[in-house]
C-alpha cells in the first residue's frame, strides 16, 4: 500500500546478528538438530497439541543469506504429542520419536526430497505478481502454508516395561573420533528411557531396531513429573548417564573389557531436594557432566568424584530448567532452557577445555537471555554452524540466535 517500505530481502544481511523467529499453530515443547546435515542448518521441532489430532513434524531449515528461520514440510506425527526426537547421525531421512501416550518410540523414514531441500526461503505471497505490493514480503511461510507430507513409520523399539519412553539418544559416531576400532562400540548406537527410568540400547540397522541390551531402574517409584533422559558419553564408546530416580544421576559402564576401571562414580545426587530433569556430557573434555534440576540452577560435576559440584550457574532461572546443551565444538558455551519463559546462553569458560586467558574476573556468566511468551522447554545447538542455536516457546515459536561476535572472538582468538 502506500507508504509500503520498499527495503528488499538482500539488505538483511546487515541484520544477521538478530534472532531469527518462526510461528507455529500449536503449543512445541521438543526440537533436534538435524545430525547428519554438515552443511545446512536443519531442525525438526514436534508439536504438543494437546486439543488437536494429529501432531506434526515440523521440518524446518535457516536461510543465512536472509537471516530467516523457514519451515520446508508439515509431517503429520501420528503417534501422539512429540515428547522426545532424534535424529540419525548419518542419514538426514532417519529420526526416531516418542509420545508419552505410546509404549514404544517410532523410527521414521522421512521424504529425501524434503530432508534435502536446498531451495530459497518460500514466502506466502511467491505467486503475486513481482510487481505488487508486497505487505508480507518478510513473513516466512506460515504454518498453513507449508507443503504437507508423510512419514512412514519403519520399525518401532518397545519399552520393555510398557511405559511411556521419555527420551531418545542417538550418538554422534560421526565426529567424537569413536570410529577407531578400539574405541568403537559393536553394539547399537540408540539409547531409550522410559519413565520408570529403565534404559534399553538398541541397535538400528538397514531400519531395523533391535534391542541389545536393558538396565531395570532401581526404584519403581519415580517423580513422574520429571520425565528420565538419558546421555551418551563422547569420550568412552560404552558409557552413558541417565537422571533419576528423583535427585540422582546414574552412570552406565557397559565395557566388555573392564579391568581397567572406568573411572567415574556409579551415581550421586546433584540437585539436593529437587529432581534432575536434563544432563550433557562436555564433548571436549572427559569425565565432566553438566545437570540442570527442578531447583531452577544447572551445575558442573567432574564424574570422577561428583562429591560437591565444580561450578554452579545461579541466577539465570527461576523454575524447572528442562534442558541443558553443551555446545558440541566449543564447551566453553552452553545453553539452558526453563520454564521460567527464558531460553539462556551462557559462558562457562573456568571448568572448560581451554579457558578464556583473558583479565576478565568473571569467567562464567550469563551472555544472553531471550524470554518467549510461555514456557521455554528446549533449545538445541544447530548441527552444521557452531554459532547458532535455537529456543522453543511453549507458545509454538522457534527463535534462532546467533552467539554475540565478541563472545565468538573471545573463543577463536
Amino acid at each position: 500500500g502506500p507508504g509500503h517500505n520498499p527495503i528488499t530481502t538482500t539488505t538483511t544481511t546487515m541484520f544477521s546478528s538478530q534472532p531469527a523467529e518462526l510461528s507455529f499453530d500449536s503449543p512445541c515443547r521438543t526440537v533436534a538438530p538435524v545430525t547428519a546435515d554438515r552443511v545446512d542448518n536443519r531442525f525438526l521441532v514436534g508439536s504438543w497439541a494437546i486439543r488437536r489430532n494429529p501432531d506434526e513434524l515440523y521440518a524446518c531449515r535457516f536461510h543465512p543469506e536472509v537471516n530467516e528461520l523457514g519451515i520446508d514440510a508439515t509431517l503429520p506425527h501420528p503417534t501422539g504429542p512429540v515428547q522426545s526426537i532424534a535424529c540419525c547421525p548419518t542419514d538426514v531421512t532417519l529420526v526416531a520419536t516418542s509420545s508419552l501416550t505410546q509404549d514404544h518410540a517410532t523410527l521414521w523414514k522421512l521424504p529425501r526430497e524434503i530432508m534435502e531441500d536446498a531451495g530459497g526461503i518460500r514466502y506466502d505471497d511467491d505467486e503475486d505478481d513481482e510487481d505488487g505490493p508486497h505487505h508480507h514480503q518478510h513473513d516466512p511461510m506460515s504454518h498453513d502454508a507449508a507443503p504437507k507430507a508423510s512419514m512412514e513409520s519403519v520399525a518401532t523399539l518397545k519399552s520393555k516395561s510398557g511405559k511411556a519412553i521419555t527420551h531418545i539418544a542417538w550418538r554422534q559416531t560421526e565426529s567424537d573420533g569413536l570410529s577407531s576400532p578400539t574405541g568403537a562400540s559393536s553394539e547399537g548406537d540408540v539409547l531409550t528411557a522410559d519413565q520408570l527410568g529403565n534404559v534399553q540400547r538398541w541397535d538400528i540397522e538397514f531400519e531395523q531396531a533391535t534391542q541389545v541390551r536393558n538396565c531395570p531402574t532401581p526404584s519403581q517409584h519415580f517423580d513422574l513429573t520429571a520425565p528420565p533422559r538419558v546421555a551418551w558419553d563422547p569420550h568412552t564408546a560404552d558409557a552413558a548417564a541417565v537422571t533419576g530416580p528423583h535427585n540422582r544421576v546414574r552412570i552406565f559402564d557397559w565395557r566388555s573389557d573392564q579391568s581397567i576401571p572406568i573411572g567415574t562414580v556409579d551415581q550421586f545426587s546433584a540437585h539436593g531436594r529437587s529432581a534432575v530433569l536434563d544432563l550433557d556430557y562436555n564433548p571436549n573434555k572427559p569425565y565432566v557432566l553438566a545437570t540442570s534440576g527442578a531447583d531452577g540452577l544447572v551445575k558442573f560435576w567432574d564424574l570422577r568424584s561428583a562429591s560437591q559440584p565444580t561450578l554452579v550457574l545461579r541466577g539465570g532461572h527461576s523454575h524447572w530448567v528442562p534442558t541443558v546443551q553443551y555446545n558440541p565444538f566449543h564447551d566453553q558455551l552452553v545453553l539452558s532452557s526453563s520454564t521460567d519463559s527464558f531460553g539462556n546462553l551462557w559462558r562457562v569458560s573456568s571448568i572448560s577445555s581451554a579457558p578464556l586467558v583473558d583479565s576478565e574476573p568473571n569467567a562464567d556468566r550469563r551472555i544472553s537471555s531471550f524470554e518467549h511468551s510461555d514456557s521455554c522447554y528446549a533449545a538445541t545447538w544447530a548441527a552444521a554452524d557452531a554459532w547458532i542455536y535455537l529456543t522453543l516457546g511453549y507458545e509454538g515459536k522457534a527463535v534462532l540466535h546467533h552467539v554475540p561476535s565478541k563472545e565468538k572472538y573471545k573463543i577463536l582468538l
